[in-house]
């Protein structure tokens, strides 16, 4: 039986799909098993994956239709056998001794069922890039809550029995995710996490195909899931955490002006995003001070040359 079920949800991938199956046969500890659940590919990711990997420990799984990345993860998580879980994107990498290391940490904590670790970020090859996500992180809940995210899927380790009670990812969410999971994690009453960091034993991969935010159908879909992910977490926490969930919305209000002013959107969708923002429960509850500083950093960001550190300032005042 294997003691890590490794989920990699795929689609289109086909280019370094190999690259990321071969980074788990190197590992130097062999008890994984790695589920791969292919969307509805149209590149020949299936042929090659048949072609090249005939490991007893590869799953894989076709979809007749594409069901999207959560439907996917949770596809996989019912058919995990191991004690653990890793979600692996198909374009990620994961050192040699990632399982060997994770297992080792989990193994000397066997009360906890959320272990953290270090990821690394690369172009083409591992080393090209020196930035880390090093998750040394004392209030996790209120940074995922604000959009500060502290940590990505590729750094928890789950315990597979605590992921089915939480169960798995909400596929209603079209953005957000992760974000999503880890929150909802964070305030089971049932979590013991353990933030280990070390140095990266996983590797995320900074690619130009992953940077699709010039679709305008992409910003509403994370406009839509920011205000669901709101809506959702308002009615779960306290009044004292509800304000960091302004972070959120901040950020993705940001997000459009980004794209905005990078050419990616009309002024048009623009306009339209941002009164869908305006319009949530959470800028409605914000007091008159919270909503004045909200439109002046979209005036001061629309129409004038960024300043570096203002919205960090803007920000802080908004979650204070």
């Amino acid at each position: 039986m294997p003691e890590v079920s490794i989920i990699m949800a795929s689609y289109n991938k086909g280019t370094m799909i190999g690259e990321t199956i071969n980074s788990v046969l190197t590992q130097s500890n062999p008890k994984w098993e790695l589920i791969i659940i292919d969307d509805s590919s149209t590149d020949g990711s299936i042929q090659q994956i048949k072609q090249n990997f005939s490991d007893e420990r590869i799953v894989l799984v076709e979809n007749s239709m594409n069901k999207g990345a959560n439907a996917c993860r949770n596809q996989g998580l019912k058919l995990a056998k191991g004690k653990y879980i890793i979600f692996l994107d198909a374009d990620d990498l994961l050192i040699s001794t990632c399982i060997e290391n994770r297992l080792r940490c989990a193994e000397s904590v066997p009360e906890n069922n959320l272990l953290i670790f270090s990821m690394g970020v690369f172009y083409k090859n591992i080393g090209d890039d020196k930035r880390q996500w090093t998750p040394k992180i004392k209030t996790p809940l209120q940074d995922f809550l604000a959009h500060r995210l502290p940590w990505s899927i590729l750094q928890p380790l789950w315990r597979t029995d605590f992921l089915k009670e939480l169960g798995g990812f909400d596929e209603s969410f079209e953005r957000l995710q992760d974000v999503e999971l880890n929150t909802r994690a964070l305030i089971d009453a049932k979590l013991k996490l353990k933030i280990v960091g070390g140095k990266p034993d996983c590797y995320y991969r900074i690619d130009e195909a992953r940077k699709n935010f010039e679709s305008v159908v992409f910003l509403t879909k994370w406009v839509n899931s920011a205000i669901k992910y709101c809506d959702k977490f308002s009615k779960l926490i306290s009044i004292e955490l509800k304000k960091y969930l302004m972070g959120t919305i901040y950020q993705t209000y940001l997000q459009i002006i980004y794209n905005f002013k990078k050419k990616n959107i009309s002024k048009s969708e623009m306009k339209q995003l941002e009164e869908t923002i305006m319009a949530s429960s959470i800028i409605k509850e914000a007091t008159l001070i919270k909503r004045t500083l909200f439109s002046f950093s979209g005036f001061m960001n629309v129409n004038f040359f960024r300043i570096p550190g203002l919205n960090s300032i803007i920000q802080k005042m908004i979650l204070s």
